[in-house]
């Protein structure tokens, strides 16, 4: 058959136009399957290139350009839910103003709120001559957006916010771009959610990190080998805190081994919170408290250690406790006293009166003389005691003879060092300069150190007590005033030096003493602005010397 009979027969039978139609048909199939593909091939790009660190502008920016490619846009945008509030979180353009970043879009009657309560796409095909109006439409005309299409951003099921398209055209979307629009808002959703959870923990682990950095006291982290793997200071014993980082511990603390008792042993082993007062560098008492950092399991991952000096702290305690113990003695030796004043008057009244009737050459005035004496030197320490025992604050800032200091104490405790045959020296300085001070307390120094010589003294055959007051230039050439008790005792072990002011520290035997009498007696030459000074040799004896400034010692005590 001729090519011009075929011709005719396919335009008659209609052939020809059923192959062009299909022809047509499969090419826009094609084209639509390859555009599905570029998006797809484009979302897929754009969930590679977002990380979890990047911020909602860089996400905007990296989602940007891909899209151009397969959809177009004149503004573009997203939204999320911040406590119950819908807002802007960033967008393109960059400079939006109206509409733009922090803007908030109240639910009511409000497009993107209608894709969220709807929980799919919603489409604007011609917002201009939309007969159902939303409270975005008056900013939207006046940037020009004739069309729009809103997506919610859903995670595990949960909306967070709405991808936003919008165009100068209108028409310019339609609801063959839902399927799209859809799953480019699930991939961005997942991405905004890592980076809301990114910049949670990122917030968190700040706020730990300026916390941890913020504590006065000493705070560590260790793992399950006591390596330190993190601290809050730059320098730890003089070295920087980086060569402490994988340490051990306890080596950190002057220790070669674990420490007894250690919190966070018992932290890593049981899971819960510990503390323990241990001693650390030079003598010191720390408060060590161990708090376990647990994996979701429940399982100790790390130990946080809190380490803080509480020497002071316990000092001031037993400061505290030995007032209390000296009021209550004041109480009873003031009542003592008063008892005792009323007799003894009569005794010193009536030794007068014979005296003045007998004449000095008869045997009995040497014995009245003797009765007046003796009465005179009860009086005086009746007085001394009931001047202790008062403790009277008003005088916490008087002038002050550190040599009548010695001898009101030693009106107090010399009998019961020179009863046993222990030889009680005394050279005090003459004319020594006046401090500012409380006498009270600087003689309960005194009597402190004068009842620890007494102890060291034991049962040796030889035995003395030296007190000595006088003057000496410090280091800076400044006078200050001094005062020494030295002992030929036991002296000191080398071991326990550091040691000695601590409170509620004793080598005596038990009810012989309590550990507070440095303690408490350090305390208040410290506020005098002064320091007790220690020098020991093993059986050769100690001497103890409270040392106190001459000048700008107005302080408060």
């Amino acid at each position: 058959m001729r090519k011009v009979d075929q011709q005719i027969i396919a335009k008659l039978t209609g052939v020809q136009s059923t192959r062009q139609s299909h022809y047509a048909e499969l090419k826009r199939t094609i084209e639509e399957m390859s555009k599905q593909n570029k998006r797809l091939e484009i979302i897929n790009q754009i969930a590679r290139s977002i990380n979890v660190d990047m911020t909602y502008d860089e996400i905007i920016e990296r989602v940007a350009e891909p899209l151009r490619q397969v959809m177009a846009y004149d503004l573009l945008s997203f939204c999320l839910l911040d406590r119950g509030e819908l807002v802007i979180k960033s967008g393109i353009p960059k400079d939006q103003k109206i509409l733009g970043v922090g803007t908030v879009l109240t639910r009511e009657n409000s497009a993107p709120w209608k894709a969220i309560e709807d929980n799919q796409c919603f489409l604007r095909l011609d917002i201009w001559n939309d007969k159902n109006k939303y409270q975005e439409d008056s900013s939207l005309k006046l940037i020009g957006i004739q069309s729009a299409i809103m997506a919610p951003l859903l995670v595990r099921g949960e909306v967070i916010g709405t991808l936003n398209f919008g165009s100068k055209n209108p028409y310019a979307y339609s609801k063959s771009d839902f399927v799209f629009v859809q799953h480019l808002a699930d991939q961005l959703a997942v991405c905004l959610s890592n980076s809301n959870l990114y910049n949670e923990v990122l917030k968190s682990k700040k706020v730990w990190e300026s916390t941890f950095q913020a504590v006065p006291d000493l705070l560590f982290v260790i793992n399950k080998k006591f390596e330190v793997i993190s601290i809050n200071r730059d320098t730890i014993n003089s070295r920087p805190a980086y060569e402490v980082i994988g340490q051990k511990c306890y080596e950190k603390l002057n220790s070669v081994i674990k420490c007894d008792l250690c919190p966070a042993v018992k932290a890593f082993e049981t899971g819960q919170p510990a503390s323990a007062e241990m001693k650390g560098p030079a003598g010191k008492i720390m408060d060590i408290a161990a708090f376990p950092v647990l994996s979701s399991k429940g399982e100790v991952l790390e130990v946080v250690c809190h380490v803080k000096d509480v020497t002071e702290k316990l000092r001031m305690e037993s400061q505290l406790f030995q007032s209390a113990k000296l009021a209550a003695i004041g109480e009873m030796a003031a009542g003592v006293a008063h008892e005792l004043n009323s007799p003894l008057t009569a005794i010193l009244g009536n030794a007068q009166l014979v005296l003045r009737k007998k004449p000095n050459n008869q045997p009995e005035y040497r014995l009245l003389e003797d009765i007046k004496k003796c009465g005179t030197r009860c009086k005086r320490i009746i007085e001394n005691l009931l001047t202790f025992s008062r403790q009277d604050k008003q005088q916490a800032n008087q002038m002050v003879d550190i040599n009548c200091v010695v001898e009101n104490a030693l009106s107090l405790i010399r009998y019961q060092i020179e009863q046993n045959g222990t030889e009680l020296v005394v050279k005090q300085a003459d004319d020594l300069p006046m401090i500012h001070g409380n006498s009270q307390q600087l003689e309960q120094v005194v009597l402190n150190l004068l009842l620890n010589a007494k102890d060291a003294l034991g049962e040796k055959e030889s035995k003395y007590i030296k007190i000595t007051t006088g003057l000496k230039n410090n280091e800076n050439n400044a006078t200050e005033i001094f005062l020494k008790v030295g002992d030929n005792g036991c002296g000191i072990p080398k071991e326990n030096m550091e040691q000695i002011f601590n409170p509620f520290f004793t080598t005596k035997e038990v009810q012989k003493g309590t550990g507070l009498g440095l303690s408490v007696s350090i305390g208040i030459a410290e506020s005098h602005g002064g320091r007790i000074e220690v020098e020991s040799k093993i059986n050769q004896g100690s001497i103890f010397t409270m040392v106190l400034p001459l000048q700008d010692n107005d302080v408060e005590v």
